[in-house]
């Protein structure tokens, strides 16, 4: 279906723009994706629900076949209600906006996916760190990406511009109790390695190869809880040199994926 939307009152249009809100993302289960690039990775995603997509008339000729194949409705807009949709504070004009599912699953699920390797945030701030470890974990082919739910939400449209539409495709797990998910991950068999600056043992110093593996980042300034220490097998440290005393969570998450990447591969 391909219909114009010329007002603010439009139904879909109103759907969608109660999702620049957290409690309308909460409420319905939907979240907004934005621009033609990640539009087109929320087509082309076959376990993510797409719902509609609006888009200016220079962008449905390469969205259209798109939408049809997945049965979803477009709504032609003009540029002022795709802004009014999705705000400003961003360089690059907007062209197309989805409204998509979010995808989540149960924490015990990410051990029964291949290659259970699986990066786990506690309290994460910044939305963007959460977006930019979802792509991390992406990249780095983990299973999925654990994170405790009073970390920033991962579907607001900082945390999904950050992702660059990993989060179409990667399993999310949300816990409201991190410390006992991992110790139920632990029953089951995963090994727990967490992160800190005060550890003498580096990462480089014990077995990142074995799986399932989780491997918990902690909080931008307060880092790991107690509760988390104490159910972890290793805290693990990375070398720092120069005056340097921390990295950015999101780098420190990316040095560990890929080191027990580079494990794994070494065996």
């Amino acid at each position: 279906m391909r219909e114009a939307v010329s007002g603010i009152k439009h139904p879909a249009y109103r759907d969608a723009i109660a999702l620049t809100r957290a409690g309308g993302r909460s409420a319905t289960g939907r979240y907004l994706v934005e621009d033609a690039d990640m539009v087109r990775q929320a087509l082309a995603a076959p376990d993510t629900p797409i719902f509609a997509v609006f888009a200016t008339p220079e962008a449905t000729s390469y969205l259209e076949v798109g939408c049809r194949e997945r049965q979803c409705p477009l709504y032609i807009v003009g540029s002022g209600l795709l802004t009014k949709l999705v705000g400003t504070g961003y360089e690059t004009a907007v062209t197309a906006v989805a409204v998509v599912g979010q995808r989540t699953i149960a924490p015990s699920e990410l051990l029964t996916l291949p290659n259970p390797l699986i990066l786990c945030g506690e309290h994460i701030h910044d939305p963007r760190n959460v977006g930019v470890l979802i792509r991390t974990a992406e990249a780095g082919g983990c299973a999925g990406l654990l994170l405790s739910d009073d970390s920033a939400e991962p579907f607001s449209r900082q945390t999904v511009r950050s992702t660059t539409g990993s989060i179409l495709r990667l399993p999310l797990a949300l816990t409201a109790n991190l410390p006992q998910t991992l110790t139920e991950l632990k029953a089951q068999g995963a090994v727990i390695v967490t992160s800190s600056g005060e550890s003498s043992l580096l990462a480089y110093h014990i077995d990142l190869s074995v799986r399932p593996l989780v491997l918990v980042v902690g909080n931008e300034q307060t880092g790991i809880s107690e509760a988390i220490m104490q159910v972890a097998d290793f805290d693990v440290s990375l070398p720092m040199a120069g005056s340097a005393d921390s990295l950015n969570v999101t780098v420190a998450g990316g040095i560990l994926v890929y080191e027990a990447i580079r494990q794994a591969m070494a065996k």
